[in-house]
């Protein structure tokens, strides 16, 4: 989405710019570190219920670096609110911590394979996954 002044605007339609290190993911700062924060939660519950094998561990590596290089981005290029400040630090407080949950998980579980009919295919890409943000606005 376009707004009048040619500037790119949230997808979550909450009018809010989209920076240009986010262009490619189409989320205003607000709502990227959002979308980050509950992806980490999914994956999360997904290392810890014992359902992420070895290819899927390596996804959850993957995701977190781009999140992270995304992030540092951001933080670097924009003069950010306080508020947006915190959100960012949490936003990084979640991807080290998811960081931890998946270290360990390979350190100390032997190859595990899915549960019979377990969703275990998060997107990579934040772009693709689809939160509605309804109370965020």
């Amino acid at each position: 989405m376009v707004n009048s002044n040619n500037q790119q605007i949230c997808r979550c339609r909450c009018d809010a710019p989209v920076p240009a290190e986010l262009k490619p993911v189409g989320f205003c700062v607000s709502h990227f570190t959002l979308s980050v924060e509950r992806t980490c939660d999914e994956m999360h519950r997904e290392i810890a219920l014992r359902q992420a094998n070895a290819a899927r561990r390596a996804e959850v590596a993957t995701y977190m670096g781009e999140c992270a290089l995304l992030l540092a981005r951001v933080a670097s290029n924009l003069c950010l609110s306080d508020d947006l400040r915190r959100r960012m630090l949490s936003t990084f407080l979640s991807l080290m911590n998811l960081r931890e949950n998946l270290e360990s998980a390979a350190s100390c579980l032997p190859e595990l394979q899915p549960s019979e009919g377990a969703e275990t295919q998060l997107p990579l890409m934040i772009a693709k996954h689809d939160h509605t943000y309804e109370g965020y606005h």
